[in-house]
C-alpha cells in the first residue's frame, strides 16, 4: 500500500520505499556521528560535564539549523530546483570529509575550551550533520507534494522511521561498532554511509522532480493557513514548542536522576534516550500501538506511583528504576501523541517541525541551567532532538 493516493499520473511503485528507506538511513547517520565525534574529542578535552553540555548544544543547535534550512527550502517555488540546492549543499558538506579533527584551530587552551570545542565540531561535522537533519522534513514535504492528502498514510508517517533510525543507531553504536571497529574505522565507514546517503537522496530527488507535484504553499498565506488550522498562529506555534520541550527536558533530567541518585550501571543512561525515541515511533504511526486514551490512564498511575514511592527510600533499584522510566516514558508520549493530534495540514510541515525542534533546544537548555545551578555532575551521553 502506497504512503496516500497518488496523483492521476502513476508513481513508482519503489516511491514508498525510497522515501521511507532515506529518512531511515539519514537518520542513523546522525545518530551514530555523535558519539563518534565525541571519542574523537574527548581525548582532547576530557569528559567533563562542562564538555558535555557543550556538545550537546552544539548539535542540538545544527539539528535546530538543518530543519531551518529546510522550512526556507519550502519557499522555493519548483521541486527541481529544491534538489539542485540540496544536491549542492550535500556536496558542500562532504568537503569536510572524512571525519577527523581538523588543526586549523590548534590545540585547545584553558583560555575559552568552549569556544574551540564549538570551533572543533563546527569543522569536523556541523555542515554535514545539519544537511543530514534536514532529509525527515524535507522528505516529507516532498512526499506532500507529489501525494494528495486524504486516504492511505499521511507524510508524518515517514517521522516514525526517521527516529526508528536513531534507535537503531543509538542502540547498535555501544553494543556493536564501538566494541569492534577502531575510531579511524568508524568514522573512514561513516564517512562513506555519508556517500551512499547523498546517491540515495538524489535518487529520491530525481524521483519527486520528475512527478507532477502540488504548488508550494505561498509564503502570504503561511499566517492563514495555520490560523484556520489551529487556532491563531502565536498560540498554536507555542503549543507546539512547549509540547516538544517537557520531554527534552524530561529526558535528560531522568537520565541525570538513575545515573547519579537511582544506579550508576554502565550504558544506563542509554535506557531514557531510547524510550524517548520510542515515544516518536509509536507517536507518529499511522495507527499508533499505544492509544492516546490508554497512554493517559497508565501516565497517571505512572505518576501516581511516583508520588507513592518519593516519601521511601527503597533499596529496590529495579522498583525504582521501572517506577521512574515509565512515568517519563507515559508522559513524553502523551506530549507526543498531542503534538500529532494538532500537527498542520502536510503543506505546513517544515514549520511544525521547525517549533518541535525549538522545543527541544528550550527544553535542554532549561534542563542543562538547572544542572548547572545545582552543581550537579552529569554522565557523559549523547542526545539528538526529534
Amino acid at each position: 500500500m502506497s504512503l496516500s493516493a497518488p496523483h492521476p499520473q502513476a508513481v513508482p511503485a519503489v516511491a514508498p520505499a525510497l522515501f521511507g528507506v532515506t529518512v531511515f538511513a539519514s537518520a542513523t547517520l546522525v545518530f551514530m556521528v555523535q558519539p563518534m565525534a565525541a571519542k574523537l574529542l574527548l581525548p582532547l578535552m576530557g569528559g567533563t560535564p562542562a564538555v558535555w553540555n557543550t556538545s550537546m548544544a552544539f548539535f542540538q543547535t545544527a539539528l535546530l539549523l538543518g530543519y531551518a534550512y529546510a522550512h526556507l527550502l519550502q519557499r522555493v517555488a519548483t521541486v527541481r530546483r529544491q534538489v539542485l540546492i540540496h544536491g549542492g549543499a550535500l556536496l558542500l558538506a562532504a568537503l569536510v570529509l572524512p571525519l577527523r579533527v581538523h588543526e586549523l584551530l590548534g590545540p585547545p587552551t584553558s583560555d575559552h575550551p568552549a569556544l574551540w570545542l564549538l570551533g572543533a565540531l563546527g569543522l569536523m561535522v556541523g555542515a554535514p550533520f545539519a544537511v543530514l537533519s534536514a532529509t525527515a522534513p524535507l522528505a516529507q514535504a516532498w512526499h506532500a507534494r507529489i501525494y494528495r492528502e486524504g486516504e492511505g498514510r499521511g507524510p508524518y508517517v515517514l517521522y516514525a522511521a526517521s527516529n526508528l533510525g536513531s534507535l537503531i543507531a543509538l542502540l547498535a553504536y555501544p553494543i556493536a561498532v564501538e566494541p569492534a571497529l577502531a575510531v579511524q574505522a568508524q568514522t573512514f565507514i561513516w564517512s562513506l554511509g555519508y556517500g551512499g546517503f547523498a546517491v540515495l537522496m538524489a535518487c529520491l530527488g530525481l524521483m519527486v522532480a520528475r512527478m507532477p507535484t502540488e504548488p508550494a504553499p505561498a509564503s502570504t498565506g503561511l499566517v492563514e493557513g495555520l490560523a484556520a488550522a489551529s487556532g491563531p498562529l502565536w498560540r498554536t506555534r507555542l503549543i507546539w514548542i512547549g509540547l516538544a520541550a517537557i520531554p527534552s527536558s524530561l529526558m535528560l533530567g531522568v537520565t541525570t536522576h538513575i545515573t547519579t541518585d537511582v544506579a550508576s550501571a554502565p550504558f544506563i543512561w542509554v535506557v531514557p534516550l531510547a524510550l524517548y525515541l520510542l515515544t516518536f515511533v509509536i507517536a507518529f504511526q499511522d495507527r499508533p500501538l499505544i492509544s492516546r486514551g490508554v497512554a493517559l490512564v497508565i501516565h497517571a498511575a505512572a505518576l501516581a506511583a511516583c508520588a507513592v514511592v518519593l516519601p521511601f527510600h527503597t533499596t529496590n533499584l529495579v522498583l525504582l528504576l521501572a517506577i521512574h522510566l515509565a512515568a517519563f516514558f507515559f508522559t513524553a508520549l502523551v506530549c507526543h501523541q498531542a503534538l500529532v493530534a494538532r500537527r498542520p495540514p502536510p503543506a505546513r510541515l517544515t514549520e511544525f517541525y521547525l517549533c518541535l525542534s525549538i522545543g527541544g533546544v528550550l527544553g535542554g537548555g532549561f534542563n542543562r541551567s538547572e544542572e548547572r545551578r545545582v552543581g550537579k555532575e552529569c554522565r557523559p551521553r549523547w542526545a539528538p532532538e526529534h
